[in-house]
């Protein structure tokens, strides 16, 4: 057996809780291997309210760095200039690198030189292409996964059709929640 893709998950897919959930979800399933650094931790802490952010370093941070202890890339230079990637980006394109081949899932495609990145081994992708792909390659373990993902929101417990609608619009992942719809077009909510 192969093993899973390597991903380097940028601080705007985790900041989402939902699209977090589903993303982190697919990795404790096998499905990817989730990585990111410390800097991209705390950038995506930083960019939560203080509230929100004192929930997730008491309650959630703890969760996740037990079910993935191994997710911090370490040993990277966070100042490598590569090709014409933002200066703020510098550290997540340079981790991702650190950890090639891999795909840098971030939902801010300009402040990355994707070309410069591809010749280092790292693909760059949208989470919306990136989920879009793995459910072209495995679509009733995405499934299973995504369903898996939706049961984990016990406060909200969301139906199947507003979780669906709030993947598509508010974590900008449209077209793998149009491959989801396309699957089971009769599906009804648990």
């Amino acid at each position: 057996m192969t093993s899973p893709i390597r991903a380097l998950l940028d601080a705007n897919v985790l900041c989402s809780n939902h699209l977090r959930n589903l993303l982190l979800q697919m990795a404790q399933n096998d499905l990817f291997e989730a990585r990111w650094s410390a800097m991209i931790e705390q950038e995506w802490l930083r960019n939560m309210t203080p509230r929100t952010r004192r929930r997730i370093e008491t309650a959630m941070l703890p969760l996740i760095q037990t079910w993935f202890g191994d997710a911090l890339v370490t040993g990277f230079d966070a100042d490598r200039e590569i090709g014409r990637t933002d200066a703020g980006d510098r550290h997540v394109a340079s981790a991702a690198v650190a950890i090639a081949p891999c795909v840098l899932v971030t939902n801010n495609l300009r402040h990355f030189d994707v070309e410069a990145l591809e010749t280092l081994g790292v693909t760059v992708q949208t989470a919306d292409a990136f989920l879009s792909a793995m459910f072209d390659a495995q679509p009733d373990v995405v499934e299973a996964a995504t369903q898996e993902a939706a049961a984990n929101l016990t406060k909200s417990c969301p139906s199947w059709d507003d979780y669906l609608d709030t993947l598509a619009n508010r974590c900008k992942v449209p077209r793998f929640v149009q491959r989801l719809r396309l699957s089971k077009p009769a599906r009804t909510a648990d």
